[in-house]
């Protein structure tokens, strides 16, 4: 490489071409999504809008980010580049977050595919120079974040986690846009969310958090710290005084209460809000240390004092959760330095229809022209499934949940190798339950981001992630905040009322809020199934997909409306079923039969049907004499109820007054 030019100049695609991983077969649309974003990644300098990426899932952004990082500080490969561009990397998940950084990994399959020449050109000193060019911002480490954010001044790529992004101050946040590299300061101006960042947040304060800051400043201010008596005191009386007006509000009502509600005294959470700021920001690295969100709660708690918030209350009930707590709905576009010298990209499959994306800064660049066919089938299933139906303990909900298990093994009874393997997603308080069932359960909110599941062709999505009102109108509130700062004008009776018309799906939002919730279903959905094979691009096996929910109803017939919209175009096809013979078996087998008798006629067919064996003949006759029915009850029984009439007509045999029943 003697003789190479060292000035530095813009990256190209053939930069980027580079280094995308040599033993990975891209197709077609990939590489022209690439394209694509590279472009708007090198030249889109508009710093007063976030640049939102709508590729689809499976498309490969943690390939097309890995592949940029590397491109920004190829220093010593392809173009020889003497500086390096700084980047900030923020994601979701740690195990991501590990596999973005994990330098040495690219470095042992760079060396295979390159083979002899691996040492020669550059290439192995280029990942050499990747692993010390990067660094990651961790919490779970024994290294003070203080010393962390030593370390990454001298890395040109800094990585962290969303929910840590947002939880710095300013001061310390506009120290990730700075780096330096052989003694020359330097910038750090794109920063790239892999998933949907907190636009807005809805923060939740409860007593627990307001005990674990009371017991961060005692245990990590130390006794040398000036006004630290100051400091734990007064904070003392603010959070005595809070809970007093919790216990207040919640003595007040027999009933569940939501209301927007202002503190009547001063608007501070201390008498001198300057002086204990300043000791906890002086001293924030021993009492992160000790609670990791004392800052971020302070903050807002600081907003709670000064404009109040919404008081939320719970009453515990039978199987419900007790809840007790402040919410306040922020809005970080601060976070994004809108109009400065820094440039904001999202990649997220499903923003073009999450509700959180509509904002005045966001510009949304599709994805679509790079979608391809996709070999999928969605069976729904009609039956209820909410969350209120399966999860009550009830027995119902144990027969319904039974009823589908019997259902599904059923249906994948005669595939084989991986056509036998169906991921099983449902909500989190069902997950033992499925388990003992199946051997791959995922619950709603644990799925997003994992690729463990890509080889699978088969998925039953039990019920919808669907959350109460109240958190669809947060969500609409944060990308509408003026809807929110209009609670202030409020008394507490109007937003008690207020409220309450929310819950009940009444008032002028109603409409609003249906088409909220019913596109963060959308999204959530997409992002479930795009786990399975179907993430491949170059997929040839057939996606099965049943899902369980009552399509009979209006919202639920919307969602299956904009399902069929959403995937129709690519040949997804759709088929509608009704309530599963196996519920309604069960629901026979669960009536209470008149007249204290012990069962009714058609829980006596059905007991007897149920332990005859499948694939064994028989006749009427034999029916009559087990049960003790005559033939008039029986045939009365068959005429009036449908489901045992239908197993009796599946049964049939070409030969007259002969059955059978269909082996399992």
């Amino acid at each position: 490489m003697e003789g190479v030019p060292m000035n530095k100049t813009e990256l190209t695609w053939d930069d980027f071409e580079t280094y995308l991983p040599e033993n990975y077969e891209f197709d077609e649309k990939q590489i022209e999504f690439y394209k694509m974003v590279f472009e708007i990644l090198i030249h889109n300098k508009d710093t007063s809008k976030v640049t939102c990426f709508g590729g689809r899932p499976g498309i490969g952004k943690s390939t097309l980010i890995k592949t940029f990082m590397h491109c920004c500080i190829g220093d010593y490969f392809y173009g020889r580049r003497h500086e390096p561009l700084g980047l900030v990397v923020i994601t979701d998940s740690i195990k991501r977050l590990e596999e973005l950084s994990n330098g040495r990994k690219d470095r042992e399959e760079a060396a295979k595919c390159w083979g002899e020449i691996f040492e020669t050109f550059g290439i192995e000193e280029h990942y050499k120079e990747f692993e010390k060019c990067v660094i990651v911002l961790r919490s779970n480490t024994s290294v003070p974040f203080e010393k962390q954010l030593s370390e990454q001044y001298y890395k040109p790529i800094v990585l962290l986690s969303t929910q840590r992004y947002f939880m710095l101050s300013e001061q310390v946040r506009e120290q990730l846009f700075r780096f330096n590299y052989n003694n020359k300061p330097l910038k750090r101006n794109i920063v790239i969310f892999d998933e949907c960042p907190y636009f807005s947040e809805t923060v939740t304060i409860n007593s627990k958090n307001l005990t674990d800051i009371e017991s961060a400043l005692y245990e990590g201010l130390s006794d040398e710290v000036e006004n630290k008596k100051f400091a734990i005191r007064e904070f003392k009386i603010f959070k005595d005084r809070l809970l007093s007006q919790m216990d207040e509000k919640e003595d007040s009502t027999k009933d569940n209460v939501t209301l927007y509600w202002k503190d009547g005294r001063y608007p501070t959470i201390t008498p001198n809000d300057t002086l204990f700021f300043e000791v906890v920001e002086k001293n924030r690295e021993s009492l992160t240390q000790q609670y990791n969100a004392i800052l971020k709660d302070l903050q807002c708690l600081r907003e709670i004092a000064e404009n109040g918030a919404i008081f939320n209350f719970i009453k515990k009930k039978k199987n419900d959760k007790y809840e007790r707590s402040i919410i306040l709905v922020r809005d970080n576009r601060e976070s994004f330095y809108l109009g400065k010298d820094k440039k904001f990209f999202v990649f997220d499959a499903t923003c073009d229809i999450d509700p959180r994306y509509d904002l005045d800064y966001v510009e949304i660049i599709s994805g679509e022209k790079y979608n391809k066919p996709l070999k999928m089938t969605i069976t729904n299933v009609k039956m209820a499934t909410s969350k209120n139906v399966l999860c009550n303990g009830k027995k119902q909900s144990f027969l319904t949940t039974n009823s589908i298990a019997n259902y599904l093994k059923n249906k994948i009874h005669y595939g084989i190798g991986k056509q036998r393997k169906i991921l099983i997603v449902t909500y989190s308080n069902l997950f033992q339950r499925f388990s003992k069932e199946f051997d791959y359960v995922g619950y709603f909110g644990n799925l997003k981001g994992f690729n463990d599941f890509k080889d699978f062709c088969k998925m039953a999505h039990i019920g919808m992630n669907r959350y109460p009102p109240t958190a669809y109108f947060y969500i609409y509130c944060g990308c509408n905040m003026d809807i929110y700062h209009k609670l202030k004008d409020m008394t507490e009776e109007e937003s008690k009322d207020f409220f309450k018309g929310i819950n009940l799906n009444l008032g002028e939002y109603q409409n609003i809020l249906d088409a909220v919730m019913l596109r963060c279903m959308l999204a959530d959905f997409e992002q479930n199934i795009f786990r399975l094979a179907i993430r491949n691009y170059g997929n040839t096996d057939d996606v099965h997909i049943w899902t369980f929910y009552n399509n009979g109803l209006d919202v639920y017939k919307a969602l299956s409306s904009m399902i069929e919209d959403r995937y129709k175009p690519y040949g997804a096809v759709f088929e509608y079923e009704d309530t599963p013979e196996e519920l309604k078996i069960e629901k026979i087998k669960d009536r209470k039969p008149p007249g204290g008798r012990k069962m009714t006629n058609a829980q006596k067919v059905i007991e007897w049907y149920e332990k005859l064996p499948g694939g064994a003949g028989y006749e009427i006759k034999e029916i009559l004499k087990e049960t003790g029915l005559t033939n008039k009850q029986f045939q009365k029984v068959k005429d009036k109820n449908l489901v045992i009439a239908n197993i009796f007509n599946t049964d049939k045999t070409d030969k007259k007054g002969h059955y059978c029943k269909k082996a399992i």
